[in-house]
């Protein structure tokens, strides 16, 4: 997430647009159930942060600092990252004290996502964006199978996060590494290129397992005769037949 600043106006009659909160796009994964797993995380972080009114601010330099250090080999297991450890909303009206604008400190994502307890100094624990989805979900007082669907999702990325199951790009250098055709001189031939899409496409198709990559999730078998055969037409509705759809919207 950064604070993304204006854009400039070229002219006197462009549209002014403000500043704003800018959740970076992630990096497609192979699968759709890892897909699906960071963007529904995503989205309930949204919600937490809304519904908790949480402070997860800190200087963007750290921000950049976290981007710098995201770029590692390894890092999610190795590294650690800026993030704010007091999430207390700030008082209204009021201005925050150095304590406050400075309660943030290099964490793992396991602690980013888990919880951190705190030290002897400290008066409160970092709770972990999991347990607060967890707590939110309790909260709307979310149906079983909707729960049971987001804790698969939470518990795979608390996986990877511990190192259980390799992100995208460990698999990747694995596979490259032990590639028949591989000579450990940081070449990546045609080949070996090949046989990686080819294996990323055989795992996100469901044809083939990768326990390695996703636990005990089995990816189901995409076939054609399970496609969705109604096509998306981008037609425009006629003023009659619109008016009609919003009705049965609306009563």
């Amino acid at each position: 997430v950064r604070w993304k600043p204006p854009p400039p106006r070229t002219g006197p009659n462009d549209p002014h647009i403000g500043w704003r909160t800018e959740f970076r796009s992630l990096e497609i994964q192979i699968t759709d159930f890892e897909n699906a797993a960071y963007v529904v995380f995503t989205v309930l972080i949204t919600r937490v942060i809304l519904a908790f009114d949480l402070c997860l601010y800190i200087p963007l330099s750290k921000v950049d600092e976290n981007m710098q250090t995201s770029h590692k080999r390894g890092a999610v297991l190795g590294e650690k990252f800026y993030f704010r450890k007091c999430i207390d909303p700030l008082e209204p009206n009021s201005v925050p004290d150095n304590d406050q604008l400075n309660s943030y400190e290099e964490m793992t994502i396991l602690e980013i996502l888990m919880g951190k307890d705190s030290s002897e100094e400290e008066k409160e624990s970092y709770p972990g964006l999991i347990p607060l989805i967890y707590a939110y979900l309790d909260h709307i007082g979310t149906d079983p199978d909707t729960f049971e669907k987001v804790e698969k999702y939470l518990d795979f990325l608390k996986e990877r996060a511990m190192g259980s199951v390799l992100t995208c790009a460990s698999w990747m250098r694995d596979f490259v590494r032990k590639h028949r055709d591989y000579e450990n001189d940081s070449v990546v031939s045609d080949a070996i290129a090949y046989d990686l899409m080819h294996a990323c496409k055989n795992i996100g198709e469901g044809k083939v397992s990768a326990p390695s990559l996703l636990g005990s999730e089995i990816i189901e078998p995409i076939t054609s005769e399970a496609a969705f055969d109604v096509p998306l037409v981008s037609k425009r509705i006629d003023k009659e037949k619109r008016k009609k759809l919003i009705a049965c919207l609306l009563f």
